[in-house]
């Protein structure tokens, strides 16, 4: 052991992996609630028995140093809380529980994971590493006793978490979700709100293993604030439109967010869900009467009182705001179980004909449609969305290749942002009408013409696209394409 200095509230020590865990921990090592999943995947294990592999077989008396832990010492839990480096621990208890049969008797080994990816990259990572049990068993004394860490330790919360977000030479890159996940759970406040605490911290995690829509992004949290919540609120305006960066992320669901009132508490601004009254009435004798809206109570956070362009508040209002476009998503994509027959229909028109279209139109699209539905719910969604396609499916025929900057070059050149006419609209009606009144996809494609053509191929993902709008509408070619959406139409969608 090396003691290299201990300064105002910070400890940095130098010690082996079996050394910390038998004689140093001073409390068990433990997960807070603001860290992610383990997220290690095969390759990284892989890679990790590697190199442990070509140490074993030429150590020449030198310890292998795996970098940096930071820790936090929480006094009053009992708890040295992993700060930055859980992957590396997390994969190396496992690789001690394997080749031991167990983890250390005396419980400092006390990393905890609720969250699904968690499990299955254990399950992965216990599978890899029992394949190389009988090579190890003899060699874990020697393994552990030379496997060598710095372990920075802090009394202090606040200078706990300006380490947080300090990348180790050998760890995974950590997304902004993570690391809005840390604030918003640390802005919840003291030990008073532990309980609402990690009542967040489980419903992020539950969230952040939901099934993906677009399968970039591994986990549905993080597709949620670039796919849907970001770009909702900052693609406005038809001068400034880009593509999100990390630090754009962190800028609108950090920086600006509303300091609370108290951690319990979140304030609400009127929006659909938060009417006060549904109609006034205008007496006699010139006086009015406000007829109050019904108060739902609903086990689903897609109801919440929140819209997608309203603040964000600090701790819990972050956390529920995420929570209700979450189940948003779900409800209109994912959940079978919903007999609206709108949504039902909607997600029959996603599942048969938006999965032909390109990627990026297909991120445009739903990102209008879980704003629509924000906006005016299921009334006229249908309706709404067949229109939509009724655009997009003109570019989309239009050019061979649809590229990363087409959506954006749509919200930029078309009469209007479609995301402003939702977003300020009052009624279905003033959307659905902009739609089919719009008559250029972009300023140099003519929407008719391009449905009129009679050379568009029939091969290819144009041809897979058109081919679903035939069958979609029992038609055999699109010339007069914008009449077929029609009152007898969507009747027979919504049977």
């Amino acid at each position: 052991m090396i003691n290299v200095t201990n300064i105002q509230n910070v400890e940095v020590q130098v010690f082996s992996f079996q050394e910390f865990f038998t004689q140093k921990a001073i409390y068990p090592v433990g997960i807070d609630s603001y860290q992610r999943p383990f997220v290690w995947g095969k390759s990284k294990i892989i890679e990790l028995i590697k190199d442990l592999r070509e140490y074993l077989e030429n150590p020449n008396d030198l310890q292998y140093y795996m970098g940096n832990i930071l820790l936090h010492q929480h006094n009053e839990k009992q708890k040295l809380f992993i700060i930055d480096g859980q992957q590396r621990l997390t994969t190396l208890c496992t690789l001690y529980y394997i080749l031991n049969d167990g983890l250390l008797p005396n419980g400092k080994m006390a990393l905890e994971y609720h969250s699904p990816i968690s499990a299955k990259n254990i399950l992965n990572a216990k599978a890899l590493f029992q394949e190389i049990k009988t090579e190890w068993q003899d060699k874990a004394d020697f393994l552990f006793n030379n496997l060598q860490f710095t372990f920075i330790t802090t009394l202090s919360e606040d200078l706990a978490f300006t380490f947080f977000d300090t990348q180790n030479n050998r760890g995974v890159k950590l997304n902004p979700t993570d690391l809005l996940k840390a604030y918003h759970l640390r802005a919840i406040g003291n030990a008073e709100y532990l309980k609402i605490q990690t009542n967040c911290a489980f419903r992020w995690e539950k969230i952040q293993g939901s099934k993906t829509l677009f399968g970039q992004k591994k986990d549905f949290i993080a597709e949620l604030f670039h796919q849907f919540l970001w770009r909702s609120r900052c693609w406005n305006g038809q001068k400034v439109i880009y593509r999100e960066q990390d630090e754009d992320i962190l800028n609108e669901f950090q920086k600006k967010a509303i300091k609370q009132l108290q951690p319990d508490t979140v304030p609400l601004y009127p929006n659909t869900n938060n009417t006060l009254a549904t109609a006034l009435q205008l007496k006699s004798q010139q006086q009015f009467t406000l007829y109050p809206a019904a108060v739902e109570m609903s086990s689903t956070s897609a109801y919440l009182p929140f819209t997608l362009r309203q603040p964000i508040s600090e701790g819990l209002g972050f956390f529920l705001f995420a929570e209700k476009y979450a189940d948003l998503v779900k409800i209109i994509f994912f959940n079978q179980a919903d007999t609206n027959p709108e949504i039902k229909a909607v997600r029959t028109f996603y599942n048969h004909v938006l999965q032909h279209i390109s990627l990026y139109l297909k991120e445009l699209h739903l990102l209008a449609i879980v704003m629509y539905f924000d906006k005016f719910g299921s009334n006229r969604l249908l309706e709404f969305t067949l229109w939509f396609d009724h655009i997009l499916g003109a570019l989309r025929l239009e050019k061979y290749y649809i590229f990363k900057e087409a959506s954006l070059k749509f919200l930029k050149e078309t009469d209007n942002n479609i995301f402003d006419v939702i977003s300020q609209s009052f009624r279905p009606e003033e959307v659905i009408s902009f739609l089919s009144e719009l008559k250029h996809v972009s300023q140099n494609l003519d929407i008719e013409k391009i449905y009129a053509r009679t050379d568009l191929p029939d091969n290819g993902v144009r041809g897979a696209y058109k081919s679903s709008l035939y069958k979609y509408y029992t038609k055999q070619n699109l010339v007069g394409k914008s009449n077929w959406i029609t009152p007898t139409i969507l009747n027979s969608k919504l049977q």
